[in-house]
């Protein structure tokens, strides 16, 4: 175990590489959804970007906030796995589930986009389509599992709770 930067308590590899990878893996969905949404605003305003952002703007707001906020909470997750903070390893395991059951029923109700490679007769947007479901699954499925394990395990339970102060409390002599 390692001394943590930001508390006085120890800190388990394991939650340290936990911790890194949330960051890490928000810092690349950041860039790729940036990089799509960015993407998407150029192909947009050449078509009339008035006109469509006019005919859907709840779904322009949802596409535009939404991840940015599941991203920024996922690095700050990843900030509180590095300080040992107790809700930081509660949202931990709330994401493992909730990749655990993403990957689950992807694999259960779109075997075709998951395991099946056509070789003729698919768009180059189909195969596009596919390789995200592919990489999607691939990268939540094992770190759900892995999360879910690591982070239910009594050592790093007892890493999380609140350190019990060397003071002792003074008593109040009114």
């Amino acid at each position: 175990m390692s001394r943590s930067a930001w508390t006085s308590t120890c800190r388990s590899a394991g939650v340290t590489c936990a911790a890194a990878l949330a960051i890490l893996g928000s810092a690349t969905a950041l860039v790729v959804w940036g990089s799509f949404f960015l993407g998407m605003l150029d192909r947009i305003s050449d078509a009339g970007k008035r006109q469509v952002f006019a005919a859907h703007p709840l779904v322009t707001f949802l596409i535009a906030t939404v991840p940015f906020f599941l991203i920024a909470f996922g690095i700050r997750t990843g900030i509180g796995l590095f300080q040992l903070k107790p809700w930081a390893r509660k949202a931990a395991l709330i994401w493992a589930g909730a990749a655990l059951v993403f990957s689950l029923w992807f694999i259960a109700f779109r075997p075709y986009e998951t395991f099946f490679i056509p070789e003729h007769y698919v768009t180059d947007l189909e195969s596009l389509k596919q390789l995200l479901a592919i990489s999607l699954v691939f990268a939540t499925l094992p770190v759900s599992v892995w999360w879910i394990f690591l982070f239910r395990m009594d050592t790093v339970k007892r890493q999380f709770l609140p350190e019990k102060s060397s003071v002792a409390p003074q008593a109040d002599i009114s």
